[in-house]
């Protein structure tokens, strides 16, 4: 009943916006096109608040245009403005409702509110448009596993590289998942399968971090310089080189 109702009000915010950029078309068929390239200008120059006027623009001359409403949610995304964001991804899936991504978006917004129910919902029907794309189900397991729920993050991990066994954040997050469950050799062989498919450096820290715990001091620094190697100023590059530094100094 829930999803329903929240699909249904997002509707009709969309609708109440359709209405209003709906009007007498006195411009030329191709008009719309003049303002929409102006505006995607904008947005690949990062200048969201540029390109807003003339994505509105462009949806005043053309009011079922599916892509001007998915770049103007991204634009007021940009800017904070989430409450508008999600109207315009509404739209953009009213058009175009095979569109993965604005589905996937408004599960994003509400996942960064901390809206988890939500999120879930929208994550949930961004699977039932393409059961296909693996960041749906990494974003679903991502949620259990914030929740404490390793049961279901593993399954949304495994779902992820079913679907896709190219994914390496899906490899990850099981190795993360058999990390917390205390499973030190499924949680290696999961983030070895992460580097091999994607030398995702998270998964290159994580091998270092559980060889300097099983006192596999040689492999753990050797797996600590891949990570600075890759990301010299990542978000864990202070403690790889900490940590390279003791055990040098163990040594």
């Amino acid at each position: 009943m829930k999803k329903i109702t929240k699909f249904a009000v997002l509707t009709t915010l969309a609708a109440a916006i359709l209405t209003v950029s709906c009007g007498v078309f006195v411009q030329p068929d191709d008009a719309y096109l003049k303002n929409y390239t102006k505006a995607h200008q904008f947005m690949v120059q990062n200048l969201p608040q540029k390109a807003i006027p003339y994505f509105r623009k462009t949806l005043k001359q053309r009011n079922n245009f599916a892509p001007a409403y998915h770049e103007l949610a991204v634009c007021y995304q940009q800017i904070g403005l989430d409450d508008s964001a999600i109207v315009y991804y509404t739209g953009a899936i009213v058009y175009n409702p095979a569109n993965v991504d604005a589905y996937q978006s408004i599960g994003n917004i509400y996942y960064m509110q901390g809206n988890y129910d939500d999120a879930l919902i929208w994550y949930d029907r961004a699977a039932d448009i393409d059961n296909l794309y693996p960041r749906t189900y990494q974003n679903m397991a991502t949620i259990w596993l914030a929740r404490g729920n390793l049961r279901m993050a593993k399954k949304y991990f495994g779902m992820a590289v079913t679907v896709d066994a190219t994914y390496p954040r899906g490899y990850y997050g099981l190795g993360l998942v058999a990390w917390k469950e205390g499973d030190t050799a499924e949680a290696e062989a999961k983030f070895l399968d992460a580097v091999r498919v994607g030398s995702m450096p998270e998964a290159i820290f994580m091998l270092g971090q559980l060889y300097y715990e099983q006192k596999k001091y040689d492999r753990s620094r050797e797996w600590f310089e891949k990570y600075l190697e890759k990301e010299p100023t990542g978000q864990w590059a202070d403690k790889a080189r900490d940590t390279i530094f003791l055990i040098k100094q163990q040594k």
